[in-house]
């Protein structure tokens, strides 16, 4: 029998949408069973609390005691995901947790949230930049978007349409922190599609996954097309065809939800209905099975 995979999830809960921890959790039970250890960050009303809410709890005085506690237990994690971080102190917790509790072979994936369309979030700072771009040594995987890339760099934002010769340089320049892949989502050629390109540092190939282009924003996208790129990878599913199949669950729950439910522009403000479409990573990760 094929041994449970273990993955640490890093990230705070929302008691209302759907984004980090609650969205993380089925996809990786769906994915063929992948056991998973949650490390709280915060417990938020919405994901669209600051830091400095009210509503916002933070749990960074309690993150080292379940690292502490995870090492006690001599846990090796196969895997790690790891989302928006709240300040340069999670981010050392976090940097700790990578070196000291993966797995040999092990896949720590990193989104170093801080900003889209140019702007950084209101809760980041240059302090924080510093300790994502540290963290971003440490991971195995980063999947920025253009605008967290460039931050990343100490560069420009410079907003679409992209040129290949342009994402390959961010790829190739990101690369150089010490990740063995690269992703950078949000990347668009031309007004019909959009996706996600691809850099392996193994064998220097480029991979670019794209679907069709749906206007508007949808939050929590990015933490769907995660888990479901870290779980195809650690079902040792090639990384061309996992940065695809992240790209077409995302893009096919979106879908979904347009279409069958006939929602409004509104509803995506709290999340993607992606719970609708569970039983395709179920039969995608068991069809090898008896």
């Amino acid at each position: 029998m094929t041994k449970q995979k273990k993955v640490a999830v890093i990230g705070n809960i929302s008691s209302f949408d759907k984004c980090s921890i609650t969205t993380a959790l089925p996809i990786f039970a769906a994915s063929g069973g992948i056991e998973t250890y949650p490390l709280l960050t915060a417990i938020v009303a919405s994901r669209d609390n600051d830091i400095d809410s009210p509503d916002y709890c933070d749990l960074t005085n309690n993150m080292p005691t379940v690292a502490e506690y995870w090492r006690s237990q001599k846990l090796k994690l196969d895997g790690l995901l790891c989302g928006f971080l709240g300040s340069p102190e999670q981010a050392n917790v976090v940097a700790d947790i990578f070196t000291h509790c993966k797995a040999q072979p092990s896949l720590a994936l990193l989104d170093p949230i801080m900003g889209d369309h140019g702007q950084m979030y209101g809760s980041i700072s240059k302090e924080m930049v510093s300790a994502i771009g540290k963290l971003c040594q440490k991971a195995d995987i980063i999947v920025p978007n253009v605008t967290e890339a460039c931050l990343i760099l100490g560069e420009p934002y410079k907003p679409g349409p992209y040129t290949r010769e342009y994402i390959q340089s961010l790829l190739i320049r990101l690369s150089n922190l010490g990740p063995r892949l690269v992703v950078i989502t949000g990347v668009w050629f031309s007004k019909f599609l959009a996706g996600a390109a691809g850099y392996n540092t193994v064998d220097g190939s480029f991979t670019y996954a794209f679907s069709g282009r749906i206007k508007g924003e949808y939050k929590g996208v990015g933490d769907v097309f995660n888990s479901v790129l870290l779980s195809s990878l650690l079902h040792s599913m090639k990384f061309r065809n996992a940065l695809q199949f992240a790209v077409d669950f995302t893009h096919k729950s979106i879908v979904t939800q347009t279409q069958v439910e006939n929602k409004s522009d509104d509803s995506f403000s709290y999340g993607i209905d992606f719970e609708m479409n569970l039983p395709w990573i179920i039969q995608t990760f068991n069809a090898d099975k008896p």
